[in-house]
């Protein structure tokens, strides 16, 4: 017998973002690590070493984790200095709101009797 060769699926790495806890590709989020040294900070490249916490780079998702969500996913008590740190990263992010309910590409698929309707 003859084996064919099948096409590999690459695995994607799935996290979950704390404001808003929707599970989305690890690339399409931003990482917070918390660092002994230097408190709570941004991991552009994603694999610095701390315990990590992921969030989109929308504003709302930032201020519902600012609310505790985020001290809580990364394991500690966010000092002043570290707020401060968090919410001038928020202002540069967009503002606009994520829309009720679940995002457009986790909607089901309309059925046949749908597009006939339309």
């Amino acid at each position: 017998m003859v084996k064919r060769a099948t096409k590999r699926v690459k695995h994607i790495p799935q996290r979950t973002c704390v404001g808003c806890r929707l599970v989305l590709p690890k690339r399409t989020l931003m990482r917070l690590v918390r660092d002994p040294q230097n408190g709570v900070q941004l991991d552009p490249s994603g694999k610095a070493a701390g315990r990590g916490a992921y969030l989109h780079n929308q504003r709302s998702c930032w201020e519902r984790a600012l609310k505790g969500a985020l001290a809580n996913a990364l394991k500690v008590e966010l000092t002043e200095q570290d707020h401060l740190y968090l919410q001038g990263i928020m202002v540069s992010l967009p503002a606009d709101e994520p829309t009720a309910g679940p995002s457009p590409a986790l909607k089901p698929a309309p059925t046949q009797e749908a597009k006939d309707k339309a």
